[in-house]
């Protein structure tokens, strides 16, 4: 995974490409599951400022580099479109201009070009069983409900009770 100081540094070097200084923190994101990154802004008065940049965790594991540079300079569009003109652009014509100065090769981002691995077996904390017929019905990270009080609950598979297997 990329360390934040790199991402820092591609920043730093995409927003000079228009004279504007980057010294606003980047983040990264765990809770990004769709959006692949992010801008913040902030309005004081009528002039909006931007004041983070966020990237997705699970871009930072699984995509590829050039891929996770595209998004940066994606970002940084952003970035350097509000920083100069203090309004808050979506995709318009502003920000397409500066995505073409900063030299992404898209004005948004593809997200067929992102490849994501499948996420390991998850290891739950406790497993949920049929007492009757062995058959596994999930399981929960958490103490809950059903894990407390599996005496109240039947399973559909076979109406017999259910079994809690605590992992560790």
């Amino acid at each position: 995974m990329w360390p934040v100081e790199r991402i820092e540094k591609l920043c730093i070097k995409y927003c000079g490409r228009c004279n504007v200084i980057f010294d606003s923190p980047v983040k990264i994101n765990g809770r990004l599951t769709k959006t692949l990154g992010r801008c913040f802004y902030e309005k004081t008065g009528s002039t909006w400022n931007p004041v983070r940049i966020e990237i997705s965790k699970h871009l930072l594991e699984t995509a590829t580099d050039e891929s996770i540079e595209e998004v940066i300079m994606h970002e940084c569009a952003h970035y350097v479109a509000c920083a100069i003109t203090h309004e808050h652009h979506g995709h318009d014509k502003t920000f397409r201009y500066y995505c073409d100065k900063i030299g992404t090769t898209n004005n948004s981002v593809y997200y067929d070009d992102i490849e994501y691995k499948k996420p390991e077996k998850m290891v739950y904390k406790y497993t949920l069983r049929c007492a009757g017929c062995g058959q596994t019905l999930g399981g929960r990270h958490r103490a809950c409900k059903i894990t407390k009080n599996p005496q109240f609950y039947v399973t559909k598979c076979c109406g017999a009770s259910v079994e809690v297997i605590q992992n560790w």
